[in-house]
């Protein structure tokens, strides 16, 4: 059998393909030509784009089945033929903060949300994004709300659904059962958009003969429901076990356990969403690998290539400048959407290599400051397995070690989320999950150095310092 995997992330399109007779994967990624921001882009030419890249992926091939993975919070507006009413609003878009502040005022509905959806109070929802919609003249009615993974489904099927998964983190599905959550959408006054019909992960439709022409593939082979890159992150890793934990350091950051049932924190401080084999309790951040992009780009030029800056860092640098790594608002732990980040302390002898293993420093600081809330109601972690752009970086995957004190298993596996996809794929199509190819027989683990751990630690107490003195 030959599964197709197609992703759209936050940045890029990624194809997977996968022959369960040869154990041959193969994979292609591509940056999303967007107009301004990933923040806000145009659905259908995302789709295009990942269409053409599958079309490039499957020349020579003969398709069996089509896996799909997207991101969780995007949100874009439809009529019911699928053109668009709004672009695609990714989970950077923070349009709407006001709509979240009126709401986060009330102490109460904050905890009645949170109970009732496993989310926050917080401009990253789609469901604060409808009502910022909706307070700017949009009219909802005729509306279907759809994210851009739905919005993939639907064009390649016909069909009009969404995952449980891929739903937990609308802000609008009930924590209590598989469904939509009438109430919260009557009190956040956005009950007049329809929304798709759910579905469990294992979900399938056959293609049609319009999107097979795109893909260059048979048409009629089954394509499966979307699931959400972070859990199926959860699924690629075969964390699966209570106390698992995957570690993702990519655009964002973001930390899950794999839990038994939903887990909330009294401080409001973690999220808790279905993946596609379960529930997650986890955190993450807005500022990760973007982070790093911004500090590369404006200290030492986009043309430079991260090989060439990692020479320079160094644990024997000491009194860095502080970064606080909120340039696209606060998820975990605080919350604050409208919060802003920036280096501080800064002083004249401080290079640009300083400020740059400052904002390092700054990132991972912020990640451990959610694995504390994180562990706080779900204990320490069995197993943590670490994954994203931090691998490319000795240096800094070492600091993330070390400040969290804690070993943690590199995987050698490559794309987790897709792996994730294609797994579900194959139980959705009565295959075995359990490919050789695609399972992580050697991973590598890293051990965190204690006496650099307890300098770390220094660290973070001072920028929880100035975390607390920075709160809006």
């Amino acid at each position: 059998m030959i599964i197709l995997a197609l992703e759209a992330s936050t940045t890029s399109a990624k194809t997977m393909l996968f022959d369960t007779a040869t154990q041959d994967v193969q994979v292609l990624t591509r940056r999303f030509e967007t107009q301004g921001s990933n923040a806000v882009r145009d659905g259908d030419s995302v789709f295009t784009q990942l269409m053409a890249l599958g079309r490039e992926a499957a020349t020579g091939h003969d398709i069996d089945a089509i896996a799909l993975s997207s991101t969780w919070h995007g949100l874009t507006l439809r009529r019911p033929d699928l053109s668009a009413v709004t672009p695609v609003y990714e989970w950077p878009y923070t349009g709407a903060q006001g709509a979240a502040a009126l709401y986060r005022r009330d102490a109460e509905f904050k905890d009645w949300y949170y109970r009732r959806t496993g989310c926050m109070v917080n401009a990253i929802y789609p469901s604060f994004k409808l009502r910022h919609l909706k307070d700017q003249g949009v009219d909802l009615k005729g509306t279907i709300a759809l994210d851009q993974g739905s919005l993939n489904f639907a064009r390649l099927t016909g069909r009009v659904q969404t995952s449980h998964a891929l739903a937990s983190g609308s802000g609008l599905l009930s924590t209590d059962a598989p469904e939509w959550d009438a109430e919260v959408l009557k009190v956040l006054g956005i009950d007049d958009v329809a929304l798709p019909e759910l579905v469990d992960g294992l979900t399938t439709a056959p293609l049609t003969p319009d999107a097979a022409a795109h893909l260059g593939v048979r048409a009629g082979i089954p394509v499966t429901i979307p699931g959400p890159d972070g859990g199926l992150n959860q699924v690629g890793e075969d964390a699966r076990g209570d106390g698992d934990m995957t570690f993702s350091m990519g655009t964002s950051g973001a930390l899950r356990y794999s839990v038994p049932e939903p887990s909330f924190s009294p401080s409001l401080s973690t999220w808790t969403y279905r993946s596609p084999v379960g529930w997650l309790s986890g955190a993450a951040t807005s500022g990760c690998g973007n982070c790093v992009d911004w500090a590369r780009d404006l200290l030492f030029g986009h043309s430079t290539d991260f090989s060439e800056i990692e020479p320079q860092l160094s644990a024997d640098r000491k009194s860095l400048p502080l970064f606080m790594p909120f340039l696209f608002g606060e998820r975990s732990p605080g919350w604050q959407d409208q919060r802003q980040g920036g280096l501080l302390e800064l002083r004249p002898e401080h290079t640009r290599i300083d400020m740059y293993q400052g904002v390092l420093t700054g990132i991972v600081s912020s990640l451990y400051h959610c694995f504390l809330v994180l562990q706080e109601i779900n204990g320490i972690p069995e197993r943590i397995m670490l994954s994203g752009g931090v691998t490319s970086s000795p240096f800094w995957l070492q600091m993330t070690v070390d400040m969290f004190g804690q070993p943690m298993r590199v995987s050698s596996l490559q794309h987790a989320s897709a792996v994730g996809a294609v797994k579900m794929a194959l139980m959705a199509n009565g295959e075995s999950p359990d490919q050789p190819a695609l399972q992580d027989t050697e991973p590598r683990i890293v051990h965190p150095n204690p006496e650099r751990t307890a300098e770390l630690r220094v660290e973070f107490e001072r920028y929880l310092a100035a975390y607390e003195q920075t709160r809006a």
